[in-house]
């Protein structure tokens, strides 16, 4: 599947909120209010890109940089879950804008076994007991800069 990023703009995030009407999704992330957008858009400190296959938005990939540390959180379109393009969207990032950072960590809850068995898959360590927050920890350290 042909994967590409592009850097979240104001035309995404009606786009993105309307996934937001999904309950998993709201519990596993915070919505996407106009405070977080003009996070994820002024400056070094974060980035965000929605993925698209052909002219469909199918994924959002959030990244907070900290140096050449990064920390991801993947959003799949609800009714796209399950069918494999969580891992296929965020091996793609990994080979293209997610080869700037030389470390990415994501948290995620113990019990979304599907993001788990996603960042497992493409190559995070998946930690085993839970940070101070409750959080499992995956860990993908790149074996070369950019």
């Amino acid at each position: 599947m042909q994967v590409v990023f592009l850097l979240f703009t104001r035309d995404d995030l009606l786009t993105l909120r309307k996934w937001f009407e999904d309950k998993e999704l709201l519990r596993r992330l915070s919505f996407p209010d106009d405070e977080w957008f003009a996070y994820v858009t002024n400056g070094d400190t974060a980035r965000c890109w929605m993925a698209y296959r052909s002219d469909e938005a199918i994924a959002e990939i959030q990244v907070d940089r900290d140096g050449e540390h990064g920390y991801i959180e993947l959003a799949v379109r609800p009714d796209l879950r399950g069918c494999g393009i969580g891992t296929a969207v965020l091996s793609t990032f990994l080979a293209g804008p997610g080869k700037t950072y030389m470390i990415l960590d994501a948290r995620i809850d113990p019990d979304n076994s599907a993001s788990l068995a996603c960042f497992l898959r493409c190559g995070f360590e998946i930690r085993q007991n839970p940070d101070v927050d409750g959080f499992i920890q995956a860990v993908r350290q790149q074996a070369s800069g950019p």
